[in-house]
């Protein structure tokens, strides 16, 4: 195998098997929060077909779940999200059976228009997720959540979940961006017939009961401003909140420094590094579990159709120097695991380590002694 070295440390910020770490640097200001970052949400509406982080960003802020996760200190002192620990929400209280889990949502809980939340509107919503397809159907399916019928309406403020089999995330997994609770009339008066979960509707307009409405959108700023009749946890500090797209990580640095904005992410672990280093803001770090890097190979095509040579790269890949030159060590490493799974946590370090002589070896029991190039 022959890889330009240079040019693999240069691109392997995507190709590393590494978990990146977001960082999140702040300035001080008065007023409205202003938040910039390198890019910005496709959609309103995370069911969307094709919608991406930011869409979810907007939908964490603006929609409302059963459930959400309660925050603990992670190693670096930084709140973080406990993704095995469900907290109150929509659901005030909730009772698991092993055998179907019922919740009891709040009576005064209410969408953004005024309309009163109910036990209807989350099935229509859970259901719709599912009929979805793509992400929010298999986001959905890794709590085992994957049949309408599993979805069960007891009473206005109360509504079921069936286990098809007994799901330990199923609960957790109620408290992500895509369970979210949607105005299911709002919608329905907004589809058409070809599009009856009105999908092209929300992409663009809103229809939850979250912390917070959009009360303006244009291609690169979002406009928050809080909604003060919200009833599922504690009323947030910020009345407004100006989300602005600038894709240049020097420009949002500079903005950032100057203290033009109050928070920006999304930088190069450089940027990181010397922000840090010359302390002019105040960096926070803390791992994204699902934001894996790692080299994908086809395994239809030769010679990466041979288990030999995928294990042969899983050996030679030189991970300690991707996390030292190119991730500057803000990333968590998942590599040179134990051969051996002890506990039941995600994601785990795979058991490859940089060994070019074994590398070689394994190449060489796969026909090709010496090597071979790609691309």
């Amino acid at each position: 195998m022959t890889i330009r070295r240079r040019e693999f440390l240069r691109t392997a910020s995507a190709a590393a098997a590494s978990l990146a770490i977001p960082h999140v640097a702040r300035a001080q200001s008065s007023g409205a929060l202003l938040s910039i970052s390198e890019s910005g949400a496709n959609s309103v509406d995370p069911h969307t077909p094709g919608a991406n982080r930011g869409a979810y960003e907007v939908a964490w802020n603006c929609y409302d779940r059963l459930l959400s996760l309660q925050i603990e200190k992670d190693a670096s002192g930084v709140d973080h999200a406990n993704a095995t620990k469900p907290a109150p929400e929509l659901a005030e209280e909730w009772n698991d059976s092993g055998r179907s889990v019922t919740f009891k949502l709040r009576r005064n809980a209410t969408f953004h228009d005024g309309a009163p939340v109910t036990a209807r509107d989350v099935k229509w919503s859970l259901d719709r997720a599912m009929a979805a397809g793509g992400n929010p159907k298999f986001q959905l399916s890794t709590g085992s959540l994957t049949d309408p019928q599993q979805t069960v309406v007891v009473d206005d403020h109360t509504f079921r979940i069936d286990y098809d089999r007994y799901d330990r995330q199923l609960l957790p997994n109620l408290a992500f961006s895509i369970p979210n609770i949607l105005n299911s009339e709002l919608i329905k008066k907004n589809a058409t017939a070809s599009d009856p979960w009105g999908l092209e509707w929300s992409r663009n307009n809103l229809a939850g009961g979250g912390a917070y409405k959009i009360v303006n959108r244009t291609p690169d700023t979002i406009s928050f401003v809080r909604f003060d009749s919200w009833a599922s946890g504690p009323l947030p500090k910020l009345e407004r909140v100006i989300w602005r797209i600038v894709p240049s990580a020097a420009t949002r640095r500079a903005l950032l420094e100057r203290g033009d904005v109050d928070v920006s992410n999304e930088f190069p672990p450089r940027d990181i590094v010397e922000m840090e280093r010359e302390g002019k803001v105040n960096v926070y770090a803390t791992p994204i579990d699902n934001a894996v890097q790692f080299v994908v190979m086809n395994e239809k095509m030769p010679p990466f159709d041979n288990v030999k040579v995928r294990r042969a790269i899983a050996y030679a890949i030189p991970y300690q120097k991707i996390m030292d030159v190119a991730l500057y060590n803000k990333a968590r490493a998942l590599f040179g695991g134990s051969e051996e799974i002890k506990q039941a946590k995600w994601p785990q370090p795979s058991p490859f380590a940089t060994d070019l002589a074994k590398a070689k070896s394994l190449l060489a029991e796969a026909g090709l002694p010496n090597g071979f190039e790609t691309k």
